[in-house]
Formats: C-alpha cells, sequence, structure tokens
C-alpha cells in the first residue's frame, strides 16, 4: 500500500508557473479584430501579435507579429488553431 500526500504550495514563482501553464493551455476557439499575444522566447526575445483582420466569423483571421520594439516581423494567416499551434503564444488579457 502506498500513501499519497499532497500539500499545496504557496511559492510565488509555482503559483507564476501555474497561471502561464493555465494561459497557454486556454485554446483558442477564434480570432478577434484587435486581439493581442505575448511569446517570450529565451534567445529572440519576446514577441507581439495583433489581430488586424477577421474572416469566416472569427475562425480564421490576419495577425502581425512584431518585436519588442514594433518592428514587424511577420504576418500571419490561418485559422486561430494554426496560430496558436505556430509558438507558446499567451492572450494578452485587459
Amino acid at each position: 500500500m502506498v500513501t499519497l500526500t499532497v500539500i499545496r504550495s504557496h511559492s510565488p514563482r509555482i503559483a507564476q508557473s501555474s497561471e502561464r501553464r493555465r494561459q497557454a493551455l486556454k485554446l483558442m476557439l477564434e480570432i478577434a479584430l484587435g486581439q493581442k499575444w505575448i511569446m517570450a522566447d529565451a534567445t529572440f526575445g519576446t514577441f507581439f501579435a495583433e489581430a488586424i483582420e477577421v474572416l469566416e466569423d472569427g475562425i480564421s483571421g490576419t495577425v502581425i507579429i512584431t518585436d519588442e520594439k514594433g518592428n514587424i516581423l511577420d504576418t500571419f494567416t490561418g485559422t486561430a488553431a494554426e496560430f496558436q499551434a505556430s509558438g507558446e503564444w499567451r492572450l494578452l488579457e485587459g
């Protein structure tokens, strides 16, 4: 017989990690005009994305991707699921 004890941690670091994981796992079902996302990369820095066009009632759209200085790096056109799968994008809420 094995007994397992689970102790909740109140560590801020664990709480931040759990929040990031929760946001990353949130499924992106549709694209809304003006919707914004962020993706941090240890090597290349932080990237931002913003929906500039909505197609097929939000199923797909066009998103511009910029760097920390606002330089446009790329444009993505496709479905919300394809965009989410293209990287570890987290929705910016607020």
